[in-house]
């Protein structure tokens, strides 16, 4: 029932009462139009229901964030299409409802709409979202109204949900190339594109013969056709991914917490696509508490990145860091990790002895501008 439903019930029964207690021409004429009225607009609301369509579509799957503190927009695109040639559809309205798992902010919204006679109207819905996360826009309901607003019909309702990304802007990060270019004891089929090695089996670069370079380096197919000698340079083999913890233990207030989870999000971006930028695959490892299991989940490509945040937004953060760390030590056992990230928000004045990784982990606290190295 709808407020012009109410008022036009309302003319009604005055309209009623004056036929009733003075019975007259102009009277009756008032009640006959009073009972005419609604049954043009029902008509023409199914004249229209007729030929209206309804589309909810994420046109922009990703909202990038101009600055950590200020609000992204989500965007999804109703489009409504009215194939009525005479009738225009003067106001519809869709029911939206909205929710980002990952920091827990969820709304509803009424969005309105109008579509020229013939026409197709695509109405933008943003949704204005403080923190990083996945956040799933559903459009419950959608209904259009008569010229009067004394009938409502529903042309769509439960459309598929739209996910959008909401993440922080890249912040640029100081790493250092060769530091995660790690030599590797294992068979690998990756080399560093950085520095050199002694693999034979790829060429890191060919030079003119210096003195104490050792004969069994000369390239004598390619001496010949220069005249002068030249040298392979064998290449460094490298780690098959580098292992990059995530810590979702957020502490503090509500608006610290909020602060430090966009933190979080900003630093696993930016460090990926240092990575993605440098040709150095990632495996990032989170504790899923919902489920009870560490998540993995391999990144050499942007699309790939945006697939992991996809699968990490579906987590909550926790203030418990203790249970996180028991909870890599577990997966860790038996696993020979020759170095790692942890990323966290959070302070692990005893992270160095927890035995996490067994040669090296390095803990970036992405509240701050440093890096720490742990031994």
């Amino acid at each position: 029932m709808t407020i012009g439903t109410l008022f036009f019930g309302l003319l009604f029964l005055m309209g009623l009462f004056i036929f009733i207690f003075y019975l007259e021409f102009g009277t009756v004429a008032i009640m006959g139009l009073l009972l005419t009225i609604p049954v043009f607009m029902l008509l023409f609301l199914i004249l229209l229901r007729c030929k209206v369509s309804v589309e909810v579509d994420s046109k922009n799957p990703l909202a990038e964030k101009d600055a950590i503190d200020r609000p992204a927009r989500a965007v999804i695109t109703l489009s409504v299409e009215n194939g009525n040639a005479i009738l225009p559809i003067t106001k519809g309205i869709a029911k939206v409802r909205y929710e980002n798992y990952f920091s827990g902010e969820k709304g509803k919204k009424l969005v309105r709409f109008s579509v020229d006679s013939g026409k197709k109207r695509d109405r933008r819905i943003p949704i204005v979202m403080n923190n990083c996360g996945n956040v799933a826009i559903t459009v419950e309901k959608v209904r259009i109204y008569d010229y009067l607003s004394i009938f409502a019909w529903t042309v769509g309702k439960n459309f598929e949900t739209q996910n959008v990304l909401v993440l922080p802007p890249i912040k640029e990060m100081y790493l250092e190339n060769d530091r995660w270019y790690n030599e590797t004891n294992e068979d690998s089929d990756r080399f560093s594109v950085y520095k050199k090695g002694d693999d034979p089996s790829e060429i890191f670069n060919i030079r003119e013969f210096m003195d104490g370079d050792k004969i069994q380096r000369i390239h004598w197919k390619l001496s010949s056709k220069t005249g002068s000698l030249m040298v392979k340079e064998g290449s460094l083999p490298l780690m098959k991914a580098i292992h990059i913890f995530i810590d979702l233990c957020v502490e503090g207030v509500k608006e610290e917490r909020y602060r430090n989870m966009n933190l979080l999000v900003q630093g696993i971006y930016s460090v990926s696509m240092f990575m993605i930028e440098h040709g150095i695959p990632q495996k990032f490892i989170w504790y899923d508490m919902g489920n009870e299991i560490v998540q993995e989940r391999m990144v050499e490509h942007e699309e790939e990145l945006f697939w992991m945040f996809q699968d990490l937004f579906k987590c909550r953060t926790t203030k418990d860091a203790d249970q996180l760390v028991e909870a890599y030590l577990a997966w860790e056992e038996g696993l020979a990790l020759e170095s790692a990230m942890y990323l966290t928000v959070c302070d692990h004045g005893d992270l160095s002895n927890s035995g996490l990784v067994r040669d090296r982990l390095e803990v970036i606290d992405l509240r701050g501008e440093g890096l720490e190295d742990e031994e």
